[in-house]
């Protein structure tokens, strides 16, 4: 049996304000979608540690940066939001270095989900679009906003994992050729995005929402594998397109271990 190569997962923090409770945690969708896509997950915690980092990171073959609550928003020279929106500043400073060791120290994949793609964003110097329903001007004004965020579905017979909207695929990309196809389906739970005009340096999108919201990102040059992705792909793995997101991570995985 051929050696797993070992993919790395970032964690989300809880119950932060007691420390005799607090906790970091990953859904276990991510490491099942890692399992199911033929690697090895193993959790990093989040540590302040620049040597406790690259130690680990030597150790990995490649990473998939999870999503979760909101980045700082004075990291990227956005406005004040709401507290309860963002994630504790040990995740926050832990996970901007992680992306920024990965990105230049490393040669490893990355596939980045929600928060993880919008995180190679900020990280590679760009901004987010910091509330889709209050701030986002489609670019087709004929276009309405879609109700990206769950929370603006609470109570429908479209909340949690049954909403699903169309992407436009890039040909040619990364993300449309994992996909073999021009067009898929997605889930959507996400009030934040890539802002189009502050992309982060050499990156591109490869995938659109309807109204414009950015669904991908790539890197423009080379042929090493980096991809973010604003759903969850990891909640629709019995979906062939979806878990072959997984697969070609840890696709790419193998080769660079080689």
């Amino acid at each position: 049996m051929s050696k797993r190569p070992r993919i790395g997962l970032n964690m989300t923090l809880s119950d932060m304000n007691d420390p005799l409770k607090a906790k970091a945690l990953c859904h276990l969708k991510y490491i099942d979608a890692v399992v199911a896509g033929g690697g090895n997950p193993i959790i990093i915690p989040p540590c302040a540690d620049r040597e406790m980092i690259t130690s680990a990171l030597e150790m990995l073959d490649g990473f998939c940066l999870i999503g979760g609550p909101d980045y700082l928003p004075e990291y990227y020279g956005g406005h004040p939001q709401p507290a309860a929106d963002l994630m504790h500043e040990r995740r926050h400073h832990f996970d901007i270095l992680l992306a920024k060791m990965l990105l230049k120290q490393t040669r490893q994949p990355i596939l980045g989900i929600c928060g993880g793609h919008q995180l190679l964003c900020i990280a590679s110097g760009g901004a987010l679009v910091q509330d889709l329903h209050s701030e986002w001007v489609p670019p087709d004004k004929a276009a309405t906003t879609l109700q990206h965020s769950d929370s603006e579905r609470t109570n429908s017979t479209q909340a949690g994992n049954v909403y699903r909207h169309e992407i436009k695929l890039q040909p040619g990309s990364r993300i449309a050729t994992i996909a073999g196809a021009k067009k898929m389906m997605t889930n959507s739970y996400h009030h934040q995005a890539a802002r189009p005009d502050r992309m982060g340096d050499g990156l591109i999108a490869t995938a659109w929402a309807p109204d414009g919201v950015v669904e991908a990102l790539e890197f423009e040059c080379g042929d090493r594998f980096i991809l973010g992705v604003q759903w969850h792909p990891e909640r629709l793995t019995e979906e062939r397109e979806q878990l072959a997101i997984f697969e070609a991570l840890v696709k790419a995985a193998v080769s660079k271990a080689k």
